[in-house]
């Protein structure tokens, strides 16, 4: 055999790890819950797939409580998806809450369409409950503000902490998740500019440049990490719950709820916050005192929606600023 022949044969060396793959792939699948986890493969966030799971949960429970198995996609009628949305409506979840688990399940059936194994969605023919534009969520003042960032104990690695998930929270307007999951590689330069690279809901990538008071806190932080032996790699966390040894998981997401109320109740500020309220209150900053475009507001806090955004804008119920005021037709009455 000569070496040109050698070079073009196959190999005969079987992977078995790659086998092994092949076959759970073509076997044939009897359970919703496999066609669950093949839907779940177009998603790179962790907590976009276990929200997706949440909420695909939530809808089968309910038709397993009403006798009703699905173990293909096929099987599900819109009828199915009608009683769901009444029996949300009828518990008095929030139309945003009803809205996003019944979208969750509309993106099921879709992904089932695009995989041929149905032929059309059966669910397009039942309506959503219409969004609530008024934004529930209760947010801080600017001297709240200030009173919160302040008031941690910056003598200890435990207040130094507090205050940085605050300066994130109200200059950032993370998410929750956004900030616990957030890793050193994340923060880069971009010519002048230090900037955030966030993936958001929806695996959705977003740029938030840093203030030059969010950097230094950032510096100052890792600073103090570097005094205690602790100096973070590109796959660490950014928030480091003890000074002893790095992170190997994220800080859990009840913590930042506990750090927000903590310093809540201590600065005697009666209001039902949590993290949402921080993000909540640099988006109405923006568009309130700040003015800023909404559009450019909706880029900021990673909103694919400006509806979404719009719920925080005071301004619409300002009625001094109503844009009723500013129509001049310079009209005069015929004499």
């Amino acid at each position: 055999m000569t070496k040109k022949e050698k070079s073009t044969e196959l190999t005969l060396q079987v992977n078995q790890d790659l086998a092994r793959k092949f076959q759970e792939a073509a076997q044939k699948k009897t359970d919703i819950r496999d066609f669950i986890q093949e839907f779940l493969v177009q998603f790179l966030s962790p907590d976009t797939k276990t929200a997706y799971v949440k909420d695909l949960k939530f809808f089968f429970d309910f038709l397993k409580s009403g006798a009703v198995q699905i173990s293909h996609p096929k099987e599900i009628q819109s009828y199915h998806f009608q009683l769901y949305r009444d029996h949300l409506m009828e518990r008095g979840l929030s139309s945003a809450t009803i809205n996003r688990r019944l979208v969750c399940i509309r993106s099921f059936m879709k992904w089932a369409i695009a995989a041929r194994l149905i032929e059309h969605n059966p669910l397009d023919t039942v309506k959503l409950p219409k969004v609530q534009t008024e934004s529930p969520t209760v947010a801080f003042d600017d001297d709240e503000v200030l009173q919160m960032l302040n008031a941690p104990d910056l003598s200890t690695h435990k207040g130094k902490t507090h205050r940085l998930v605050m300066i994130m929270l109200f200059h950032l307007g993370l998410r929750r998740s956004e900030l616990t999951h957030l890793k050193m590689h994340q923060l880069v330069q971009d010519r002048t500019h230090y900037v955030l690279r966030i993936l958001g809901k929806g695996d959705k990538l977003r740029l938030i440049p840093l203030h030059e008071t969010v950097y230094e806190e950032i510096m100052l932080y890792l600073a103090h990490l570097k005094d205690h032996g602790i100096i973070l790699g590109p796959e660490d966390y950014l928030l480091q719950t003890e000074i002893k040894s790095k992170n190997d998981k994220p800080m859990d997401g009840s913590t930042i709820f506990r750090v927000i109320g903590k310093y809540a109740k201590q600065l005697g500020i009666n209001k039902a916050v949590s993290p949402h309220s921080c993000r909540a209150t640099v988006i109405s900053h923006l568009l309130d005192t700040q003015h800023a475009a909404i559009r450019d507001v909706a880029t900021f806090a990673g909103h694919s929606n400006i509806t979404t955004t719009e719920r925080y804008d005071k301004r619409r119920k300002n009625l001094d600023k109503s844009a009723a005021y500013q129509v001049d037709f310079a009209l005069k009455k015929n004499g």
